[in-house]
């Protein structure tokens, strides 16, 4: 990969002092490379702020929380992440930050691949008009307001009803969110090679309601009612309250989170070594 000029989004909580990020910008000014920060994340010193439809490259620093957050931004303008670990399970990056020279030179180099992961993109719609538009790589969640209380949700999957359900929430999750609150939820996890939707009821009433497996290529339209209120969330960040009346359409982004990746067969080891150490 040619990299004239790369962007670095660090996670300053993660980042102490946002020394991983100038250590990394330090790497990248020695191979002749323009550098740029997230506005969040600039170090001392540093005043270029990253323009994702000018970079070749984002170099992201942190946890998974902090790629999902890079991910909606670069996405947008087909731009490649390299994920740098600096949380604890990390499913979505690639390096430690000790190896990060050596990946800089892989990828100059040519060593590397792209994986391409599926994305969601969510409206929320009254009547006819959409009123709130947000992509979402790992899952979008219709949730309960009152903590006390259910809300109910009918799911519709192409026009065709799928579940009337009392639930604490509605939850559509990519493959790459099958890791997460999915996974919490009871969903199953599936390979990242997949292109699906997991649509997963939380804490049902009933007996029947389970996650429902579909093409990416269906739309996933959830109704929810409740006389407290209802929001939506979008990688686990909240977006905004539901109205009743108000619904939420969930379909296959035109974008897709693209990952430089150096082993292919990482997926199988790395969620076996994650899920270990989680455990202990």
């Amino acid at each position: 990969m040619e990299i004239k000029r790369a962007g670095v989004f660090s996670n300053k909580k993660k980042d102490i002092g946002l020394k991983g990020a100038a250590l990394v910008a330090q790497y990248l000014r020695e191979r002749g490379i323009a550098v740029s920060f997230d506005a969040d994340g600039m170090p001392d010193g540093e005043a270029d702020v990253t323009d994702c439809a000018r970079v070749d490259c984002l170099f992201v620093l942190g946890g998974d929380g902090t790629i999902l957050k890079a991910a909606t931004m670069a996405s947008a303008y087909g731009v490649s992440m390299l994920g740098i670990n600096l949380g604890r399970l990390g499913f979505l990056t690639e390096v430690e930050l000790h190896c990060v020279e050596d990946a800089i030179d892989n990828i100059l180099g040519d060593r590397y691949y792209l994986e391409k992961r599926l994305m969601l993109s969510c409206c929320v719609c009254d009547g006819d008009n959409t009123v709130y538009r947000v992509d979402a790589l790992n899952d979008a969640a219709v949730l309960k307001k009152d903590m006390s209380r259910m809300i109910n949700i009918e799911l519709i999957i192409n026009g065709a009803a799928a579940d009337n359900v009392p639930c604490d929430g509605m939850l559509a999750s990519t493959p790459t969110g099958s890791t997460g609150y999915s996974l919490s939820a009871g969903g199953p996890i599936v390979s990242p090679k997949l292109e699906c939707i997991l649509a997963t009821p939380i804490c049902p009433h009933t007996l029947h309601s389970r996650t429902l497996v579909v093409s990416p290529d269906e739309e996933l339209v959830i109704k929810p009612t409740s006389p407290r209120g209802m929001v939506l969330t979008t990688d686990g960040i909240l977006q905004r309250e539901l109205n009743n009346g108000e619904v939420v359409k969930i379909k296959r982004s035109e974008h897709l989170a693209s990952f430089i990746r150096f082993n292919e067969n990482y997926f199988y080891p790395l969620l076996r070594s994650k899920f270990i150490n989680w455990d202990r």
